[in-house]
């Protein structure tokens, strides 16, 4: 282990095998941090927070600390990091409100600069949220989205997996999987994530036609998904942008309207 004579560590925390904490980092009692992490300076670790194996904290993280939610009184929930993230600059994560609820993010997950996870966010597998973009309370992101920067998601929003969220939006409601996002508007699938995921042709193929069925002629809910189990190959990539749709509770973001013809 390297730790600096000017971390501040509480005798509580675990600190595992060839962990790095740098000059005035604090971390705090109930903490674990994994083999192979590394602690900026002036980071902050706190409350009952789990670091995966050799995930990064950069220079003045909190990780943590209290939810900004009126509700709390102070129960004792969670924050669980996973393996290999990265955590830059000034990123705050929160803990869950209730009694023994968790913030979670997954393995491989990059957080950059000033970007905010509120309490009781679920982040996926592989995704990236880039600079000052801020999720409220209790969102929820797929594995391998993509968010870009200056990004704002309302409490309670869902974004699906293979998403991509272009820069300085406002998120109000869902956004399936699959698709990319700009202008406040669904504009059809994010072509570049997904042909990088290693995503077959046919589905690909198949998904660009059920999104443009489902956003992009204005029909109701219903009819979208009905003419799309009717007319497009049925591959899982469809049946999960059709159940994703159907089981929202804050609605879906709107799409990109087109003529007929088009």
């Amino acid at each position: 282990m390297k730790i600096h004579p000017n971390a501040i560590i509480a005798p509580g925390a675990k600190i595992g095998a060839d962990v790095e904490i740098a000059p005035f980092a604090v971390i705090d009692e109930n903490v674990t941090i994994c083999d192979g992490c590394k602690i900026g300076p002036h980071a902050y670790i706190t409350g009952n927070t789990t670091l995966g194996k050799g995930t990064q904290v950069h220079a003045g993280a909190v990780i943590g600390d209290a939810p900004q939610d009126l509700h709390y009184g102070g129960e004792p929930s969670y924050v669980d990091i996973g393996e290999n993230c990265v955590i830059r600059e000034y990123v705050t994560i929160h803990r869950g409100t209730e009694e023994g609820s968790h913030t979670v993010v997954g393995n491989n997950v990059m957080l950059m600069a000033f970007s905010h996870l509120g309490h009781n966010c679920q982040i996926g597998d592989d995704v990236v949220v880039a600079n000052a973009t801020l999720l409220a309370g209790r969102v929820e992101v797929g594995k391998h989205a993509f968010i870009s920067a200056n990004v704002m998601v309302h409490q309670f929003v869902r974004i699906g997996r293979l998403a991509m969220v272009g820069g300085g939006n406002g998120i109000t409601q869902d956004i399936p999987p699959f698709c990319l996002l700009q202008d406040d508007a669904i504009q059809g699938t994010n072509i570049v994530g997904l042909r990088r995921s290693g995503m077959e042709e046919n589905s690909r193929n198949a998904l660009r036609e059920a999104i443009k069925l489902f956003f992009c002629y204005g029909d109701s809910r219903q009819d979208a998904i009905d003419k799309i189990q009717a007319s497009v190959e049925q591959v899982p990539e469809v049946k999960e942008f059709i159940d994703f749709v159907m089981s929202t509770k804050r609605g879906i973001c709107p799409g990109r309207l087109l003529h007929k013809e088009d």
